[in-house]
Order: structure tokens, then sequence, then C-alpha cells
């Protein structure tokens, strides 16, 4: 019988946690470049992958199940498919019951109503616009009275010194 020249490598349990950790969100590093760099095989980093999602999925609950998912779900599945190559997303659909059409509409979907400003938004913006309108007329009108007032001010103190001045002339 020929003797297996492959040995059974333990890795520790704190290297394997840095390897996964750089397999899933947000880094999802590739499992064929993760396996250059560390000289990790890649059924073994892709073994690890697989029990660590299981872990996050079952500690999540999640339910996949298209009728009862939340715009919520389909956020969280966009966020942990952003990076994924397409060979790594479908992976990811097959294992989740999803369609990657279907991921990539939602994260479209998603994209495109990040740019539209809703509705609501406008409203208040165009009240603070016709607010800081009025805010600039008030403050113009509240100048213009405020120069009347300091010119009728004066006007009566040189009115009080001229009656003054011609009493005094007056009397003497």
């Amino acid at each position: 019988m020929p003797k297996d020249n492959r040995k059974n490598k333990t890795y520790a349990k704190e290297q394997k946690e840095a390897m996964v950790a750089k397999l899933l969100p947000p880094n999802n590093m590739s499992i064929t470049e993760l396996s250059k760099q560390s000289g990790i095989p890649m059924t073994t980093l892709n073994g690890w992958k697989i029990r660590a999602l299981k872990k996050i999925n079952n500690k999540k609950n999640i339910n996949f199940n298209k009728r009862t998912m939340t715009s919520s779900d389909k956020f969280n599945i966009i966020m942990e498919t952003y990076t994924l190559t397409e060979y790594d997303l479908a992976q990811y659909c097959r294992k989740n019951g999803l369609y990657v059409d279907e991921v990539k509409k939602w994260r479209s979907d998603f994209e495109s109503s990040v740019d539209k400003e809703p509705d609501t938004v406008k409203e208040i913006k165009e009240e603070l616009n016709e607010e800081k309108r009025k805010n600039r007329l008030l403050e113009r009108e509240l100048n213009r009275k405020e120069k009347a007032l300091a010119e009728a001010a004066a006007l009566l103190v040189l009115q009080k010194k001229f009656h003054a001045f011609m009493e005094e002339k007056e009397d003497s």
C-alpha cells in the first residue's frame, strides 16, 4: 500500500478566524487570492468559509422566503454580495435559494433609489428656500426702518438743540 505523502495540517484558531474574516464581507477576498497569499489550500479555505456562512445564517435565522422577505433582508443580501465575483455570487444565490438576476435587480433598484430625492425632502428644501427668502426681505425692511429711526432721532436731537440755542439767543 503506497504511503500518502500529504500531511493533515492543523491551523491555529486565530489564524483560521483571520482567514475567514478576509473571505467574508466587508473584505470578500477571493479564495484563490487568499490561498496564494497564505499558502492554505483553496479547498480548506472554501470549507472554512462555508461553515462560517452557515453559522452566521443560523445565528441570524435568515428566512429567504421571497414572499416574506423585507426590504431590510434585501438590503442585507445586497451588502453581503456587493463585492462578490460572479462565481461567488452564483454560489451564494444557489445556497440561499435566490436568483442572481434577482439580486442584481435589487442592487440596481437600491442604487437608483438612493440617487433620487424623496418628494418630502424636495418639499422641505423648497420651504427652507422660501423661508430664507422671507428672512432676507425682513432683514432688509428692518435695516431700512432702523436707518429711518436713527434719522428721526437725529432730527429730534437737532431740533431740541436748535430750540435751546434760540431760547439762549432770545434770553441774551
